[in-house]
């Protein structure tokens, strides 16, 4: 098993762990595996430090658009923006496997969703009831 491997192993331990005797125990586990290689530990906590911050990153714009959905046409904005249908949309929100791995949005595809809000924005604020 790799440094990283034994890492995640132990940080998924430290998640579940229910007392303060398992949660010194895996500190223990820790220190040792960090004073085995030192480099590799570090790589694995980064590795884990970045893999965090992707997973919050989408979870922020899953949260963001799942409210949005609420008030505008995720049909719409797929089919009007991107040209692709609803499904498309929401495999790439919620990253749901395609072809074996994570669907998710390019940065460009992102342009086009913020560029897709703001339109609609746009002709929601000019729309005028009259009689």
């Amino acid at each position: 098993m790799t440094t990283r491997e034994q890492f995640e192993a132990l940080k998924g331990r430290e998640i579940a762990a229910r007392s303060a005797e398992e949660r010194t125990a895996i500190i223990t586990e820790l220190d040792r595996l960090s004073a085995e290689d030192p480099r590799a530990f570090e790589e694995a906590v980064l590795a884990s430090a970045r893999q965090t911050l992707a997973d919050a990153k989408q979870l922020r714009m899953k949260e963001q658009l799942n409210e949005i959905s609420q008030i505008v046409s995720m049909s719409y904005i797929a089919k009007h923006y991107f040209n692709k249908t609803k499904s498309w949309l929401s495999q790439r929100v919620n990253e749901l496997n395609v072809n074996g791995k994570p669907a998710k949005f390019t940065q460009e595809e992102i342009d086009t969703l913020n560029a897709a809000f703001k339109d609609i924005s746009d002709k929601i604020g000019a729309f005028k009831v009259s009689y």
